[in-house]
């Protein structure tokens, strides 16, 4: 499945938080690419904290007051026509771009990406290189700048423009502007390095270059959200802002979920794409009783939200091993939002 454009919004404030839409044809799977900039009136405090859910990439300060940002999210169920909010204490002109594409790996949407500052006058503000790893990429580049008169974006050679904000030119001052623009990348290699040309120079300007990563025909998926602890904890403790998820998602022995004789741990999994196939659907886990302990049983159940698509106990042992079950074609066919999936594991033990 090739990469493609989804949809994407816009928006600008004139002072305070900004809240920008999430497009309502975005879809579960989707890899979403925020981008922004504010004029943070020379106070890093203002500066946007990255939104709950979304990866951090990339974020610089340029010049006296430009901040720019760039973040990445896989859409969940539930995430179109919402909103996505960058809070800030106060500041001046601010402009965000959010843009969605389908076809992306939903576990590793970005393949590479870079970000880089520009502090001399110009117009013309070259995006930063990237090495690709993978074919069939599709790069995005953007620039957000920051200046004093009515703007307006050119679109770099061989790309498509996607999305701009010159929503201030009719008061310029002190505002920022921002685009966004793709195209495919058929082949490993090196992209960006384009130049993306502002109607007006600016002193201060933020560019950036991402490669979002195909879907492969294989998708691995991991815990990305507690649903229920009962009688567990992650092991070593999650920080702040964390759960028990994180500790299995890290997939090594050292981190893991510690759960009680009849405890449960359900963990919400991060979104896959339909693979509009009932072979090769599998789950994988590893563990071992401890403790005290000395023989114990896994009871799994894989759910559709709060419907179960397949359950099955394993025998334990003392040290770590791995479990695979495969399901059916029947418990395959069954499942029908590839975003809505959980598994539950609580433990029997003597």
């Amino acid at each position: 499945m090739a990469i493609a454009y989804r949809a994407g919004s816009e928006a600008h404030v004139t002072t305070g938080s900004l809240n920008i839409s999430i497009p309502s044809g975005v879809q579960a799977g989707d890899v979403m690419v925020l981008v922004g900039g504010q004029n943070d009136a020379g106070v890093a405090a203002n500066d946007w904290a990255t939104p709950a859910g979304w990866n951090l990439l990339d974020s610089r300060r340029v010049g006296s007051n430009l901040f720019g940002a760039l973040w990445v999210r896989v859409a969940q169920s539930g995430d179109a026509g919402g909103s996505v909010a960058l809070s800030t204490p106060g500041t001046g002109k601010s402009c965000a771009l959010l843009a969605a594409y389908s076809g992306c790996d939903p576990v590793t949407p970005v393949n590479v990406s870079a970000g880089l500052s520009e502090s001399v006058s110009t117009a013309s503000h070259v995006t930063p290189t990237v090495e690709t790893a993978l074919d069939e990429t599709r790069v995005v580049i953007a620039c957000a700048q920051s200046n004093s008169v009515a703007e307006g974006w050119g679109t770099a050679t061989g790309y498509t423009k996607r999305l701009d904000s010159v929503g201030f030119n009719s008061a310029p001052s002190g505002h920022v502007t921002a685009t966004l623009q793709d195209k495919g990348a058929a082949t490993v290699g090196t992209y960006g390095g384009e130049a993306l040309v502002a109607t007006a120079a600016s002193t201060k300007a933020a560019m950036w270059t991402v490669a979002l990563s195909p879907a492969s025909s294989t998708q691995v998926s991991r815990p990305v959200s507690d649903l229920t602890i009962t009688d567990a904890e992650g092991v070593p403790a999650p920080g702040g802002g964390s759960g028990v998820y994180a500790r299995l998602a890290e997939n090594v022995d050292t981190s893991y979920a510690q759960i009680s004789d009849d405890g449960v741990v359900q963990v919400g999994v991060a979104a896959m794409v339909d693979p509009l196939s009932a072979t090769g659907h599998k789950v994988t886990y590893r563990s071992c009783y401890a403790a005290g302990a000395s023989s114990g049983s896994m009871a799994v159940t894989l759910k559709q939200g709060s419907t179960t698509v397949a359950s099955w106990t394993d025998t334990l042992t003392g040290s770590f091993q791995t479990f695979t079950h495969t399901l059916t074609s029947g418990e395959a066919n069954a499942i029908s939002d590839y975003a809505d999936l959980n598994v539950t594991f609580s433990p029997s033990l003597t």
